[in-house]
C-alpha cells in the first residue's frame, strides 16, 4: 500500500463494527473489498459531478483524493447517527469535488487556497441534500454483485455456470441440459444448490456492508426474499444492470489496486 495511505491509516482508532474495524486496522484486504463493492458506484457519481468541468486526468485525481479523504475520515463514521455508510461516502466525494471547484475559483482570484477539511457527518442539517435514490439503488446492486462473486468462489464450476446460464442468459433447463450434456434432473439439482448459495451470500454481504435496519430490508424490497422464479427474475435484472454500469468504471478500482500494491 502507498506510504501516504499507510501514514493516514496507522493513526486511525478502532470501532465496534467488524468491517469498519478492519478498515481502521489498515487491513489492505478490507480496503480492497470496500472499493470492489462501492468503488464503481462512487466513481460514476464523481464522474457525473465533475466530467463537464474537469479533464479525465482531473477526474482521476479527484477519485484518488476521495480514497485518501475516506482513509483520513473513516474513524468519524458512526452508524449510531443513523446515516447510511453509502450516504457518508457520497458526502465525502461531494465535498472533494466541491473543494476542487473552490480551489480553482480561489486560484483565479490569485489566492490559491483550498478549503479546510470538513467532517461530512458534522455538516449542518440541510447543507447537502442526500444522494439520489438511484445512487442508493446502485449501491445495493453492488452488494448483490459482490454476493454473486462470493457464491461463485464457494461453488463448484458446473453448478454456478448452470445458474448463470439461467439468470444471465435466460436459458431453460432443457436447453442447459443439452448444452452441458447432463440430464434435466441434474440441471435442476445444480440450480437449487447454486440458488441457495447465492441467497446465503446475499444475506451475508448485505449484513456485512449495511449498518442500519432499513438497509437490510432492501433484500425484501428488491424481491430477493421471494420464491425461486421471482428471485431469479429479480437477480437477473440486478446483475444485468450492474454489469452494464461497470463497463465504464475502473478509475477508482485501478487506483485502489495500485495503492494496495496490486494490479487491477
Amino acid at each position: 500500500m502507498d506510504n501516504k495511505i499507510r501514514e493516514v491509516l496507522v493513526t486511525l482508532p478502532r470501532v465496534d463494527s467488524a468491517f469498519l474495524d478492519r478498515l481502521r486496522r489498515r487491513d489492505d484486504r478490507a480496503w480492497t473489498e470496500l472499493w470492489e463493492v462501492f468503488g464503481p458506484v462512487l466513481e460514476r457519481m464523481v464522474t457525473r459531478f465533475a466530467r463537464r468541468c474537469f479533464t479525465p486526468e482531473t477526474v482521476r485525481d479527484i477519485s484518488q483524493e476521495t480514497l485518501l479523504r475516506l482513509a483520513r475520515e473513516i474513524h468519524r463514521f458512526d452508524p449510531g447517527r443513523g446515516t447510511r455508510f453509502s450516504t457518508w461516502l457520497f458526502r465525502i466525494a461531494h465535498h472533494v469535488v466541491c473543494g476542487e471547484f473552490a480551489h480553482r475559483r480561489a486560484a483565479k482570484r490569485n489566492r490559491g487556497l483550498r478549503p479546510g477539511a470538513i467532517d461530512p457527518a458534522a455538516e449542518p442539517a440541510g447543507s447537502l441534500a442526500g444522494p439520489p435514490e438511484e445512487f442508493e439503488r446502485s449501491v445495493f446492486r453492488a452488494k448483490v454483485y459482490r454476493a454473486m462473486r462470493r457464491a461463485e468462489e464457494r461453488l463448484d464450476f458446473l453448478p454456478f455456470e448452470i445458474y448463470k446460464a439461467r439468470i444471465l442468459r435466460g436459458m431453460r433447463s432443457k436447453e442447459i441440459a443439452k448444452a452441458v450434456g447432463v440430464s434435466e434432473a441434474t440441471v435442476s439439482r445444480h440450480l437449487r444448490k447454486a440458488r441457495a448459495a447465492v441467497r446465503e451470500a446475499i444475506r451475508e454481504v448485505v449484513a456485512e456492508y449495511s449498518f442500519l435496519p432499513e438497509e437490510r430490508e432492501e433484500i425484501g424490497k428488491a424481491r430477493l426474499a421471494a420464491e425461486d422464479a421471482a428471485f431469479d427474475e429479480a437477480l437477473a435484472e440486478i446483475c444485468a444492470r450492474e454489469e452494464e454500469s461497470r463497463k465504464e468504471a475502473g478509475t477508482i478500482s485501478r487506483t485502489v489496486f495500485s495503492l494496495a500494491g496490486r494490479r487491477g
